[in-house]
């Protein structure tokens, strides 16, 4: 099986995949990450589990994962449901927390399905999620190249009681 591998520095936590778009979408989309953004506040994720898509038997894109926490399952709906007024279709599939680690080529090798049944939950990576990036990505023979487009951070304000 040969795989093309991201760089450690180009790790992020997927929202939503939106595919090609026009430029100049991209400044309404940072609008809708400031929207959703300012309502929340930062909080931890645990990754603690290996996953491929589509399917270990298909695999495509091997991952790491969790368990959705209700504090990203609330930000994954609230951004959904800002892009679908931009005309995004709703996703069919619930998002799953996860981190891509490589992209597979060619046909998945069987031995795969024995790694990821031993790679079971116990260990695990906690990342803080703390903002919103609009990262364009462009896959290339030598793997994906990311490009931060607009940067929000998370930063529901505290009521001061009035």
């Amino acid at each position: 099986m040969r795989a093309s591998w991201v760089h450690r520095e180009n790790y992020h936590v997927t929202l939503r995949f939106l595919g090609e778009i026009e430029p100049e979408l991209a400044v309404e989309l940072g609008r809708i990450a400031q929207r959703v953004a300012e309502r929340l506040e930062p909080f931890n994720l645990i990754l603690d589990r290996l996953g491929c898509f589509p399917s270990v038997e298909r695999a495509r894109v091997l991952w790491l994962g969790g368990e959705a926490a209700p504090a990203f399952r609330g930000l994954v709906s609230s951004l959904h449901h800002e892009l679908r007024s931009l005309g995004f279709p709703q996703e069919r599939k619930p998002t799953v927390a996860h981190v891509t680690l490589a992209r597979v080529k060619g046909k998945p090798d069987p031995g795969l399905v024995r790694v990821l049944d031993a790679s079971r939950p116990g260990y695990g990576l906690e990342v803080c999620a703390d903002r919103i990036v609009l990262m364009e990505s462009v896959l290339t023979p030598g793997g994906a190249r990311y490009t931060p487009l607009t940067t929000t951070r998370l930063a529901r304000e505290e009521s001061d009681g009035d």
